[in-house]
């Protein structure tokens, strides 16, 4: 996620880390980016007040594919986290999963979750998922955050439980 204020672009990274398990190995991959551009537009009243506090993506704006599972009785767990190229710690990143992919089956992840530098649970499932839509929304924007480029990479991991 990159974010600059006041001429702002940015993208998104969303790298996966694999998990081996006993038959083989757990991959996980994601596709997706997000930018967000926040400028004098985004601010309520116009000059002199604050800025819009949140954003929020298309609900399908990140895609996410577990392969290389056992079959429906080989568990597993998505882990989410931020690494922060640069983030300033007023803004914060969430996420939440708005289906359910096809294939396997998937629990959890469907209200939002606060991304934050610790690995954190974010939804669990068996047997092999693909397309499972997730949905991104950045909180806590305001003319207190200095303008600048802010960027952050959310890490998924698949643990094989």
């Amino acid at each position: 996620m990159h974010l600059r204020r006041a001429a702002a672009l940015g993208a998104l990274v969303l790298p996966g880390l694999l998990s081996l398990t006993a038959g083989g190995v757990l991959a996980i991959v994601t596709t997706g980016n997000w930018a967000v551009t926040i400028s004098a537009s985004d601010l309520i009243g116009g000059a002199g007040t604050d800025l819009q506090g949140s954003y929020e993506s298309p609900a399908d704006q990140v895609s996410v594919s577990i392969s290389g599972s056992l079959g429906p009785s080989d568990t597993w767990r998505v882990d989410v986290r931020r690494s922060d190229t640069t983030w300033h710690d007023d803004v914060h990143l969430w996420l939440q999963r708005t289906g359910d992919g096809t294939g396997g089956s998937v629990a959890g992840g469907t209200s939002y979750l606060e991304v934050t530098a610790t690995d954190v649970a974010f939804f669990t499932g068996s047997d092999d998922v693909s397309g499972i839509p997730v949905q991104l929304e950045l909180t806590g924007m305001s003319i207190a955050v200095p303008p600048a480029s802010y960027s952050t990479t959310v890490v998924f991991t698949i643990v094989d439980t």
